[in-house]
This record gives structure tokens, C-alpha cells and sequence, in this order.
């Protein structure tokens, strides 16, 4: 058969399951992926600051041309993540607590376009956990984001009731990322857990020698790269227990490690080198 022929034959396969509109936006999805490739290697966070907005409304303008697209509704998730813990987290928690959970809807909407259950997040806790045990390495997309962004906004409300039902929740999703792939982007499973164990008191089931333990197994399997994973462990662990030597070794690491040490992540190291900056500043007022 003729290769022209072949061709219009699958287009028209195609157009017979979707809009003109859907396919289209499937159509660009490399520009999408080379777009957000270029923000991530971003090294001027101011420059990302203003760009990354535009960036994510476009993408919910495209959403809504296709609603399914698990492209899209990946790199909303993480976008809407990724920006609130940037910019708005540590000048303004309540924004980013919105933010947060808007990366959160999209993640969630990204599980039940691959069969997840509608309404997951509003299950109860044991429901839940049935649930996100059934999913598997194809939902690690989903799953992570979900998870990331939710334990995210529950760090930033602590004192909000709901917290403590999505705390039931939020911890078995995340031990199931963990199961799953355990070195997912940048062995965030194990960043999360250090966080989630390190950022609560024992009394509101903190553990800080869990929290360590997670903290120096993402070193290990980002070779130190992953600038995040010491901005964090300082901020969180070390400030936690009170060891200030510990905080000042890992931020004085943070800020001498080169900035395109991760070429891929260099917008999140160069945000973990200004914020590490501004907690070593902060020092005397944490110690």
C-alpha cells in the first residue's frame, strides 16, 4: 500500500476518536515538553518567576481543548507545584496553599483519565488506600504529583483539621510511589518522606531519625546534585533538632556547588541556592 495512502488511512483512525481540536493539541505535545525542558534549565528565577504563569495558563487553555491529555495534565500538576514552592511558599502560604492544591486536582485528574476512581482524593482514608494500592507503575505520574503537591499544602496547614484527614491519606499514596519507584524524579519519594517525617513534631507522628534516613538515601541516588535535597534537610531536619552545624554544612554545600551541576534542574538549583542564602541568614533567629 501506498505510503501517502497509509498515512491519511491512520489520520483519518485518528480523527474518528478525537476533535480536530484534540488532535491538534496532541500534535504540539513536543512543543509542550520542549517548553517546559527549557524553564527547568532556566538559570535566572526572577526570569522563571514571570515566565512560568503564562506558561501554565496557556497549558489549561490547551486542557481545555483536551481535556484527557495526560501531557498536559502532567506538566500542570508539576508546573503548579514546582511554582508554588519556588515563589509564593515563603512569602505567601496561603496562595501557594491554593496553588498547591490546584496542582493537586490536576494530578488527580491525570489518575482517573488512566482509570483511577472519580472523586479519589474525597474517599475516606481507607477507601483511599485501597485505591492508590491498586495502581501501578503506568500512575506514577499521577500519583507522585498528587501526593507532592497535597503533603505540600498540608505542611502550610498544619493547624487545619482537614489536614489531619489528608495526612491519612497523603502518607499510604506516597509509601505507594515508594514501592513503585523509589528514585522517581529525583528520589522525590524519599525527599517527601524526609520532609513528612522531619517537618512535624513526634507528638503529630514526626520522626526525625526516619526523616534522616530518607533524606541521605535521595542524596545517594542524586549524587548530591539535586540541590532541593539539602535546602531541605537543612531546613527542615537540622533546624528540627537543633543542630546547626549540620544546617550550615549543607547550605554552605548548596551555595557552592556550580548551578548547572544538574543541567536538566537548573531552575530548582538555582532556587534552592537563593533560598538556601536567606535561611543561612536566618540562622540566629532559628538556633
Amino acid at each position: 500500500m501506498d505510503n501517502k495512502l497509509i498515512a491519511i488511512l491512520s489520520l483519518l483512525i485518528l480523527l474518528g476518536g478525537c476533535s480536530l481540536r484534540s488532535l491538534s493539541v496532541r500534535m504540539a505535545s513536543p512543543l509542550v515538553e520542549n517548553q517546559f525542558a527549557a524553564i527547568n534549565e532556566e538559570t535566572d528565577p526572577i526570569l522563571a518567576e514571570h515566565a512560568i504563569p503564562a506558561s501554565l495558563k496557556m497549558l489549561e487553555g490547551l486542557l481545555r481543548e483536551d481535556p484527557d491529555n495526560e501531557i498536559v495534565l502532567s506538566r500542570l500538576a508539576e508546573g503548579y507545584c514546582g511554582y508554588a514552592f519556588s515563589f509564593a511558599e515563603d512569602t505567601h502560604p496561603e496562595r501557594a496553599s491554593l496553588l498547591y492544591l490546584r496542582g493537586r486536582d490536576f494530578a488527580e485528574r491525570l489518575l482517573v483519565t488512566a482509570g483511577a476512581p472519580e472523586n479519589l482524593t474525597r474517599q475516606n482514608p481507607e477507601q483511599f488506600k485501597q485505591s492508590v494500592q491498586a495502581l501501578n507503575a503506568d500512575h506514577r505520574n499521577g500519583l507522585y504529583w498528587m501526593s507532592q503537591c497535597w503533603a505540600s499544602w498540608l505542611m502550610l496547614n498544619l493547624d487545619d483539621l482537614q489536614a489531619f484527614v489528608a495526612m491519612a491519606k497523603v502518607e499510604p499514596a506516597m509509601q505507594r510511589m515508594l514501592e513503585l519507584d523509589a528514585s522517581y524524579h529525583f528520589a522525590g519519594p524519599h525527599l517527601f518522606f524526609g520532609v513528612f517525617y522531619g517537618g512535624r513534631p513526634k507528638i503529630l507522628g514526626g520522626n526525625p531519625d526516619k526523616s534522616r534516613q530518607h533524606f541521605e538515601m535521595c542524596l545517594k541516588l542524586t549524587e548530591r546534585k539535586y540541590l532541593i535535597t539539602q535546602l531541605l534537610y537543612a531546613k527542615i531536619y537540622a533546624v528540627q533538632i537543633q543542630d546547626r552545624e549540620l544546617f550550615k554544612k549543607l547550605l554552605s554545600e548548596v551555595l557552592a556547588a556550580p548551578v548547572d551541576i544538574l543541567p536538566e534542574q537548573r531552575l530548582a538549583n538555582a532556587v534552592a541556592k537563593m533560598k538556601a542564602q536567606t535561611l543561612l541568614e536566618s540562622a540566629d533567629d532559628l538556633f
